[in-house]
């Protein structure tokens, strides 16, 4: 189930980025348009097609010829000089909307004669005027497309008078209306310059939210029917048996066509512009140039050519992704050249390949960091978002294709954040989780170590230097024959909580209860220096604990509670023993088996705390203690010196008098002076009468007075029970 959540949550996210990727979401909506500028820039330029001619009235053009506009009379001669030419077709970009200023015959009268005043006249107003020459220019070509513009923001739509005169390719289907911009008022040509032309055409673009122009409308409703754009209209006339189509359904414009071949529209009909550079990319011609015959014909031959005009101040120039300053007749020029040659930049309109690739990197990701964690997650993320920018790029460049990268940007790093939280989730449940269990074990300080360390409870073991305590009741068959079962559990449980609270105090590991008994460790499975000290002030205190504890248990009217301790210090090996299906977090090795057999040498000896030579030299001078003897345990051959732990250094109190008569009467017994011995045992019995050792002593001096021992005798006991 773990393994399944992360996917689990990286497709809620994936399905979560789908829905926002279908809605639309503005901000994301943008980075997108900005992430498409990039991929143009990355892509580098392209050349463009030699089909497609562009002369424009440039600077060099004013600078000639004369600020702009010019007269009727020359944009008359420069169409008569392209025409020559023999292009396919002329698309105009620019519009003459308004006639030629009349002279006022009134104000000539003081100037001109009456004689030249019709003259004047008649020059002015027949039709050779400048409005009538661009007429017959266009008239005469009779491959010229004239553009015109809409007004999009007006409440009333103006009327129009014929059908022709706008290009108007069909009619709307009824029931469907809203997807194509209304157009709502049109600034048309002079109406002798507009019925002369081959075609009308409007050359509006539309720029997208940050003011960028990326896409070219190829449609617009106009009344009941759709105009054509300039580049469509230009293609309409140089081949007429290619007609242009839209297509509207249900759901927006389902395609566009120029003849047989598709373009790639969004519902609301527009085409991205599949831009070749930065402006100029189309080597532009100057008007001026071609007037002054500079520019041979042929160069227009079988060509189409836009007009149009891009001299600082007065030109038509739109912020482009690649160039802020680009030319409006070279954005034409770029969409003739895309349709031409069917060479188009694709996002899908039904959003699929990003459904698809959302999902796909939701899901790719979220099953990768089901197994990472860490630096590693951050590597795999990046690593993806990497190849998918990598990847979509090389999409681009060589298919034209685009694929969104916002919203799968935003994919890979929310499922990485929301990977990565659940992780911290689940390890944070699972440290809380493996606490409580440690704190079973460990003091919570310990417990709190492990959870943030889990590695230290692998499978395995390791050998170090450790502490271990075994504790039993005595006597608790009988102690168990007088109670009740029910009293039993309950008199057992609060004494193991009272020891195990004892334990945990002195931040030792609880190993395992033993029925009635405790067994504990110091020095696992953190590393502790002072393990032994530990061990044993945890020892003495379990005492001090169980005389309070009998006081509560005797007002219950329970046998009162006698513990025996045995402590033994050394290397010891500390893991999770056992097989990954069943561990037990414990220690095991020759000196835990000592420390337990210590713990029943206690009855030989009438004590309550013994422990090890080893743990009294690790103990150090913290720990006040007395040497008892030199023993041979069951299933040991070396002996082992052992000490009765008397009390913290600190609180020696008359124990120091005692231990010192003791340990005179134990060298004097081991160098056979028995009667010396068994004098300066009396004397620690005047000081505590009740110093089971000492007595024990006394009966062994005496027994040997009267039966010497051996010339090889040793000082050392052998028990041979546990």
């Amino acid at each position: 189930m773990r393994r399944v959540v992360p996917l689990i949550l990286a497709l809620m996210m994936g399905c979560a980025m789908v829905a926002l990727r279908v809605g639309g979401a503005k901000p994301l909506d943008l980075l997108e348009l900005r992430a498409f500028d990039y991929r143009l820039q990355q892509r580098g330029p392209e050349t463009p097609s030699s089909d497609v001619v562009l002369v424009t009235v440039d600077d060099a053009s004013l600078h000639e010829l004369g600020r702009w506009p010019w007269s009727r009379s020359r944009v008359a001669d420069l169409l008569a000089r392209i025409d020559a030419g023999g292009p396919r077709v002329i698309g105009i970009d620019l519009v003459q909307a308004e006639p030629t200023a009349s002279c006022d015959i009134t104000a000539l009268q003081g100037v001109l004669g009456d004689a030249c005043q019709s003259e004047v006249a008649r020059a002015l107003s027949g039709p050779q005027g400048d409005d009538a020459r661009l007429a017959a220019a266009v008239r005469d070509s009779g491959r010229i497309v004239l553009g015109y513009f809409f007004d999009f923001d007006r409440q009333e739509e103006s009327p129009y008078r014929s059908e022709s005169a706008y290009s108007l390719v069909q009619r709307l289907p009824g029931a469907v209306d809203g997807y194509l911009p209304l157009g709502r008022s049109v600034t048309q040509n002079l109406p002798n310059v507009a019925e002369a032309a081959a075609g009308l055409a409007y050359f509006n673009f539309r720029p997208d939210e940050d003011g960028l122009y990326r896409h070219a409308q190829l449609g617009v409703r106009f009344h009941d029917r759709i105009a054509l754009p300039l580049s469509l209209a230009m293609l309409q006339r140089a081949f007429p048996d290619r007609k242009p189509s839209i297509r509207i359904g249900p759901f927006g414009v389902e395609s566009v066509r120029f003849g047989t071949e598709a373009i790639p529209v969004d519902q609301h009909g527009q085409v991205l512009i599949r831009y070749r550079g930065p402006g100029k990319t189309f080597p532009p011609i100057s008007a001026a140039a071609v007037l002054d015959g500079r520019v041979p014909a042929e160069t227009f031959h079988d060509k189409l050519v836009v007009l149009g005009v891009t001299a600082i101040g007065v030109g038509d120039v739109r912020a482009a992704p690649l160039d802020r300053v680009y030319p409006g007749a070279e954005i034409h020029a770029t969409v003739l050249d895309n349709i031409l040659h069917g060479d188009f930049l694709q996002r899908p309109s039904w959003l699929g390949p990003d459904i698809l690739s959302i999902l796909a990197l939701a899901l790719g990701l979220g099953f990768a960091l089901q197994f990472t964690r860490g630096l590693g997650s951050v590597l795999i993320t990046v690593a993806v978002l990497i190849g998918y920018a990598v990847g979509s790029q090389w999409w681009f460049t060589h298919t034209g294709n685009v694929l969104g990268i916002a919203y799968q940007a935003l994919t890979i790093i929310l499922v990485y954040v929301g990977i990565s939280v659940q992780h911290y989730v689940a390890v944070d449940r699972e440290k809380r989780r493996t606490r409580r269990t440690l704190e079973l074990y460990l003091s919570p300080s310990l417990a709190a170590y492990i959870s943030e360390h889990p590695e230290t409870l692998a499978l395995g073991g390791e050998k170090s230097d450790r502490t271990v305590l075994f504790s039993d009741v005595k006597g608790f068959t009988t102690i168990s024959e007088r109670l009740a079962p029910e009293q039993l559990v309950e008199l057992l449980n609060t004494y193991l909580g009272e020891m195990t609270d004892v334990v945990f105090a002195h931040d030792g590991m609880l190993d395992k209860y033993i029925g009635d008994g405790v067994m504990a460790v110091w020095g696992a499975p953190v590393p502790q220096a002072d393990h032994a000290t530990r061990a044993c002030r945890a020892a003495l205190e379990m005492m001090e604990r169980l005389d309070k504890l009998n006081d509560t248990i005797a007002e219950r009217g329970w046998p009162k509670l006698s513990i025996r301790i045995g402590l033994n210090s050394g290397p010891m090996v500390f893991g999770n023993m056992g097989s990954p299906g069943h561990l037990s977090l414990t220690v095991m090795g020759d000196n835990v088996n000592l420390g337990a057999r210590l713990e029943g040498v206690n009855k030989q000896y009438g004590t309550a705390i013994l422990a090890s030579e080893a743990t009294v030299v690790a103990a150090g001078d913290a720990i006040l203690t007395r040497e008892l003897d030199v023993v041979r345990v069951k299933g040991k051959d070396d002996t082992s010196r052992i000490y009765e732990v008397l009390g913290p250094a600190d609180r020696a109190g008359d124990w120091a008098v005692v231990r010192d008569h003791f340990l005179a009467g134990l060298a004097a017994y081991r160098a056979r002076r028995f009667t010396e011995a068994i004098a300066a045992f009396e004397r620690v019995l005047d000081e505590r009468s009740n110093d089971h050792p000492s007595a024990l002593y006394i009966r062994r001096a005496r027994a040997l007075i009267e039966t010497p021992p051996a010339a090889d005798w040793e000082a050392v006991v052998t028990f041979d029970e546990k």
